[in-house]
């Protein structure tokens, strides 16, 4: 059971990473998590939305940990520090495939509701206090870095031999995110 459980998310994980979340079918990904049931999926999580909410859910807990940890670290942050937060655990879903998988899907979902963790609100709350600009231009700002920077991070997923190393990779798309915020 929970064997086919994990090979579900898998299979959503790689279909939806690669196709679009909006292009994977059910038959699809039982085909692919090797599922003759075709109520599988349903058992499991209900909907192909439901396994695309836990598929999200299992990252952003690690994700949202980190991102916790080192906002409890800090006494007074920075702008910067704030992007940084926001990035940096989530650049770290590079080193693993599951986690490039979860980074190439993330930009597909930015204009859902609901899936931002506690500690990314909490960041984003502290960006948006120390950004002096009109409330719609600063609404506006911080949608586009983030929706730049995701598609970065997704990019970065889908490439086989990256030119640059993980760490200055990171170190650039903060300052990056960090001008733009500042412009």
């Amino acid at each position: 059971m929970r064997d086919t459980k994990e090979r579900l998310l898998a299979a959503g994980e790689k279909l939806f990473a690669r196709d679009g979340v909006h292009r994977v079918t059910v038959r699809e990904l039982n085909e692919v998590a090797g599922q003759r049931n075709a109520s599988a999926l349903h058992y499991h999580f209900g909907s192909r939305d439901g396994l695309l909410r836990a598929i999200i859910e299992r990252h952003q807990q690690v994700v949202d940990a980190d991102r916790a940890r080192r906002l409890d670290a800090l006494d007074d942050p920075t702008v910067h520090d704030l992007v940084e937060l926001v990035l940096a655990p989530l650049a770290e879903q590079l080193r693993s495939p599951s986690g490039r998988d979860y980074l190439r899907i993330v930009p597909q979902l930015l204009n859902r509701d609901g899936l931002v963790p506690p500690a990314l609100d909490r960041t984003m709350e502290l960006l948006d206090e120390r950004l002096d600009l009109p409330t719609d231009l600063k609404s506006e700002r911080l949608r586009s870095v983030l929706l730049a920077a995701f598609t970065l991070l997704a990019d970065r997923a889908g490439q086989r031999k990256p030119a640059v190393p993980h760490d200055r990779f990171v170190d650039n798309l903060v300052a990056m995110a960090t001008g733009m915020l500042l412009a």
